[in-house]
């Protein structure tokens, strides 16, 4: 299930649609000159959020008006175009208004709304990727609060840098900034708020897999909650509970919580909390072996994770169509201009009555027509090219989703199937089996969900991986793992064969490198070398006994780690060093793009 920090937002509320409607009607009263920007202030705020192109053409006028009066005005308008780029998601269109904002309230010395436009511009950076120059920004604006003494806004940058430091991975250090920015916002009586930080905190401790950490953080995030009209974070942070109550082998109690998930997500009309319910409650009758129920879990979330997904897609459909459209408009405005241009070329060259330059007018104007026509044809040439590259990129992401659901759908009835089986060899084969198919079902998942559709994250998906592993094993207590993975992408023919082999090294050290009760160490690395790529996976177990009579080690697994070291062009041994120690050298291997 995948999970994300909560970001506290508290530039502006939303407004109700009636409130709107009153604003545009009292604006349309008023003169028009300076005295519309309040209003018309408030109308870009209350639609920011929800309809950031109409609140632009406010924008457009507020902008427009505010020419003529104070810098402080000015800049004001700017930082309202900023934030409405923000929330569309044109990060880099929204970088140079804020910067013309924050130059604006530094000259009109406006100390409040300076340290607000350090922190919009810190966020535009962590958006982009430039986490330094972010963390820059918004340290600024947390010292400008503070001098303020604006305490709201202080909890807010210090959820910023918590969630810029979770980023770098840098989890105690983010812990540290989300504590204090809930001790703020407990000091203010601003429990909706704290909750969601507290959400946050859980999260970082259930990734390290510290589920008892995780669960108290988890119940006082429902505790600030209270009876708040926070209905989505409430599902969202039950789902949780009941995630975390399984994961501690207290099945019994996680019951409760998953239910009432699923009952608040159907009543708001949450179809991603839905979504997550359902799967949740899958997991849950798996556990306490009800297949039936957990069949009908497991429909109802493939039905409501297609319903999300086909939204998504339907969005990025109304895209490409505003986008076409668009492309029409601009082509009819071209052709009446080149239209206008001509009459206008005419009209001097009967004027002057000379045909020498009547003759060179015309021979400019068949040259310059030419050109756009060239020009024109290659934008029409390149609008449709654009257009189906992204019409195959949702084709292949939808590829991917469904492949995705189909494994998972194959892993849930081997799940059901080898709970019925009381021969010991054959549950484990089934288990085994299930785990492959998990394995290359998470590499579909990352595919239709992240940006890049051709290529797989190996350090995100080897982390998951393992760390899925051992947490199916039950040893997350008594395995600590290492993970020591360049952050390469791989193409999927590559990245297949090697999650298949990794699971199967990886379930071999589970099995047998621990006997008994045992603790101990896992290491898995891979890193990329001229030519090669170097995968390497040790245990510090009790060993791997020879072979009889010197001859290589048998059993399905190896032979499918053969196999696929073969199809892989790999050069692999096993060893004994303080446990047993696996190298592979892959020569047969491809970047992704």
């Amino acid at each position: 299930m995948r999970r994300c920090a909560i970001a506290l937002l508290v530039a502006a509320p939303l407004a109700l649609e009636a409130q709107v409607d009153s604003l545009l009607r009292a604006l349309d009263d008023q003169p028009l000159d300076t005295t519309r920007l309040p209003t018309l202030t408030a109308i870009i705020r209350s639609m920011v959020f929800t309809a950031p192109d109409s609140a632009l053409r406010h924008v457009d006028e507020y902008r427009a008006l505010a020419a003529d009066g104070t810098i402080l005005q000015k800049a004001k308008g700017e930082n309202l175009a900023g934030m409405c780029y923000s929330v569309k998601g044109e990060h880099a269109v929204a970088l140079p208004h804020y910067m013309a904002a924050l130059d604006g309230f530094e000259q009109a010395g406006d100390t409040w709304y300076t340290a607000m436009l350090h922190n919009n511009i810190g966020s535009v950076h962590k958006e982009e990727g430039r986490l330094d120059l972010a963390e820059r920004e918004i340290s600024v604006a947390l010292r400008g609060f503070t001098a303020e003494g604006d305490t709201i806004w202080m909890a807010n940058t210090l959820n910023n840098l918590a969630n810029i430091r979770r980023s770098r991975n840098e989890l105690d250090s983010a812990l540290v900034y989300y504590e204090r920015a809930v001790v703020l916002l407990q000091r203010i009586n601003a429990p909706e708020h704290a909750a969601s930080i507290r959400y946050n905190q859980a999260i970082i401790h259930a990734d390290r897999g510290d589920h008892a950490s995780a669960l108290p953080m988890y119940r006082s995030a429902l505790e600030l909650l209270g009876g708040a009209n926070e209905d989505q974070l409430r599902a969202m942070v039950l789902t949780e509970v009941g995630l975390t109550l399984l994961q501690l082998d207290s099945a019994g109690q996680s019951s409760g919580p998953l239910h009432e998930a699923l009952a608040v997500s159907i009543a708001g009309g949450f179809k991603k909390q839905r979504s997550s319910a359902h799967r949740a409650l899958t997991e849950y009758f798996e556990r306490t072996h009800r297949p039936d129920s957990a069949l009908f879990h497991h429909k109802a979330f493939a039905q409501w994770n297609d319903s999300v997904f086909s939204e998504e897609k339907s969005a990025q459909i109304d895209e490409l169509q505003e986008n076409y459209d668009s492309g029409k408009k601009d082509a009819l405005i071209s052709r009446n201009k080149a239209q206008l241009e001509q009459r206008s070329l005419t009209i001097k060259a009967v004027a002057t009555g000379a045909l020498l330059l009547l003759v060179a007018a015309l021979f400019a104007f068949r040259a310059y027509r030419v050109k756009r026509k060239g020009e024109a044809a290659l934008a029409k040439k390149n609008a449709v090219i654009e257009a189906q590259l992204k019409e195959k990129e949702l084709l292949l992401r939808e590829i991917h989703h469904r492949v995705k659901n189909n494994l998972q759908t194959v892993s849930s009835l081997l799940s059901i199937q080898g709970r019925g089986i009381t021969d010991a060899k054959a549950k484990e084969a089934v288990n085994d089996s299930r785990l492959r198919v998990k394995s290359m079902a998470l590499i579909h998942q990352d595919l239709y969900r992240e940006g890049d559709i051709t290529g797989v994250r190996m350090k995100e998906y080897v982390e998951k991986l393992v760390a899925s592993l051992i947490t199916s094993y039950a040893m997350s207590d008594r395995v600590r793992l290492l993970v020591e993975v360049e952050d390469i992408a791989l193409d999927v023919d590559t990245a297949v064969p090697i999650g298949l082999v990794l699971n199967e090294l990886v379930t071999n050290a589970m099995k047998y490198a621990w006997p008994g009760e045992r603790a101990g160490r896992l290491t898995v690395k891979l890193a990329h070398r001229i030519g090669v790529l170097a995968l390497v996976v040790a245990d510090d177990g009790i060993g791997t006994a020879p072979a009889p009579n010197g001859d290589e080690a048998s059993g399905f697994g190896l032979n499918m780690v053969r196999t696929f070291a073969t199809k892989l062009k790999a050069e692999w041994t096993i060893r004994n060093e303080n446990g047993t120690v696996v190298d592979l050298t892959i020569r047969n291997f491809k970047l992704a793009r």
